[in-house]
């Protein structure tokens, strides 16, 4: 998740002409066209063609950490934006702080305000939940932190059309996790230390009873004016018996009823079937927009989008370009997954780097799946998208933790580095070797290849010799062909 960031306010009147003369929606940013919300949220990590070519491997070993921040928004962000973008707005329209009606909402705790009906009216809630369900790895945490990046997370006010508008500090959203026990209380101190850190205003101490804790949190997130509350991880949110999930969801319900502050709820699948177990619940839950993010189809631009962008970011000293088959080796292994096809082309570099042989094929992209995260149940169990009900783009069968299966970490050095390197045994690529004893013959040929084609005495006789039915005896005669390998 980025830092915190704080800005001053710059005021641009609202679109909406009710939504004018509010400092908390004008201060918000712009609306972005499409177009521009799939330019501000991604992120293309720089490639330095001179580290590339000229570091040593432990120096490119650490550029490839860089894969970790590349981000390719796919269209799913659009969306996203929007409701985010809508959410904070609908929930603001009623707090405008500048109205009467605000004004005893901030001084009055639910049903204890006065029956004296201010001049705007008794302030009523239009705040809403947005629901984000998805597999986990699905890229929706690192969708929903995109877009919450990009709106500044604190804004300051400090002149609203010649004037101060009574206020000073404007939170725009604060990012929890769902307790495991589904607790109020660890809720309740999550936000409180959330809004805390966001404000720099020090630690609050929780009150020791619930209910003096629930009033703390609900003049706190008053005070701060706070936009949207995004939870995330509620998968761990399971309805029992115990009634425990219930006192929960009554006491989200109050933050969006009472409050008007909308709610973002983030979890894996199965959160959305716990969902539909409770009508009221469901109903409330996708009142301000519902997403279910699924990996791309192989078709999709939004996956050729994505692996176009991600492949060149190499930082080996061969360049293995982006093939048809490369592409759908690893679609089929992430079976699209964003954030696992970043892990496996983020593996496969660091296997390959410092090997002597730097070249990213199939072999190497297979043996570079997380086992814990390509063997575990969920991912096992979903679909390769875009194969439902047809032929399958390929049977992959992924080996169980590859790289235990031939614990070799012989270390030699390569002639003319000043590092010591590694050799990668790669089950089932046949440019790399498969036994211990080639090892360092193999090695030393690819290391001085050049060395060894300048030697060649005949440098025609390979070409002529292609044409010719009895290839193998006349490379022997003319003593290019190596029939003991271990021995010559």
């Amino acid at each position: 998740m980025s830092t915190m960031k704080s800005v001053i306010a710059h005021y641009s009147e609202a679109v909406l002409p009710e939504q004018r003369g509010n400092p908390l929606i004008e201060a918000l940013p712009v609306q972005l066209s499409d177009h521009d919300v799939l330019l501000a949220l991604s992120h293309f990590p720089e490639l330095d063609e001179h580290i590339r070519w000229n570091a040593p491997a432990v120096v490119r070993e650490q550029y490839v950490d860089r894969i970790k921040q590349f981000r390719c928004p796919q269209g799913n962000y659009i969306e996203c934006y929007k409701y985010i973008s809508r959410a904070l707005r609908d929930g603001y329209f009623s707090r405008n702080p500048l109205k009467s009606s605000t004004v005893q909402y901030l001084h009055y705790y639910k049903d204890e305000r006065p029956d004296i009906e201010p001049v705007d009216g008794y302030f009523q809630s239009c705040a809403d939940t947005v629901t984000i369900v998805g597999l986990s790895g699905s890229g929706k945490t690192t969708m929903l932190e995109q877009v919450l990046s990009y709106f500044p997370q604190v804004i300051e006010h400090v002149n609203y059309k010649g004037a101060f508008p009574g206020f000073h500090k404007q939170v725009v959203w604060i990012k929890v996790n769902c307790p495991y026990n589904a607790s109020v209380r660890d809720l309740c101190e999550a936000i409180l230390g959330a809004l805390d850190n966001v404000l720099n205003t020090g630690i609050t101490i929780p009150a020791s009873r619930n209910g003096s804790l629930a009033r703390q949190i609900a003049q706190k997130i008053k005070s701060s004016f706070l936009g949207v509350l995004v939870i995330d991880e509620m998968q761990r949110l399971k309805f029992s018996r115990t009634g425990g999930e219930n006192t929960l969801i009554d006491f989200l319900h109050e933050i969006v009823d009472s409050l008007g502050v909308p709610l973002v709820f983030c979890g894996n699948h199965p959160f959305d079937e716990t969902l539909t177990k409770k009508l009221r619940i469901a109903r409330r839950a996708e009142s301000g927009g519902y997403m279910r993010i699924s990996s791309p189809e192989y078709n999709s631009s939004d996956w050729q989008t994505f692996v176009n962008y991600l492949w060149p970011l190499q930082w080996t000293n061969i360049e293995s370009p982006l093939t048809s088959e490369l592409n759908e080796k690893l679609f089929i292994l992430s079976k699209g997954n964003i954030g696992l096809a970043q892990a496996i082309y983020k593996r496969a570099q660091m296997k390959v780097i410092g090997s002597g042989n730097e070249m990213i094929n199939c072999a190497v992209l297979a043996s570079s799946t997380p086992p814990l995260s390509s063997h575990s149940e969920e991912f096992i169990n979903e679909p390769i998208p875009g194969t439902q009900g047809r032929r399958k783009l390929a049977t992959v069968i992924i080996p169980k933790a590859v790289e235990h299966q031939h614990p070799l970490e012989q270390k030699v050095s390569a002639p003319g580095r000043d590092t010591v390197d590694k050799i990668s045994v790669i089950p089932g690529d046949l440019n790399r070797p498969q036994h211990t004893e080639f090892l360092k013959v193999i090695t030393s040929v690819i290391n001085n290849l050049d060395h060894y084609l300048v030697q060649v005495e005949h440098p025609g006789v390979i070409r002529s010799l292609a044409q010719e039915s009895s290839t193998y005896s006349q490379l022997k005669r003319y003593g290019l062909l190596c029939t003991d390998p271990l021995n010559e």
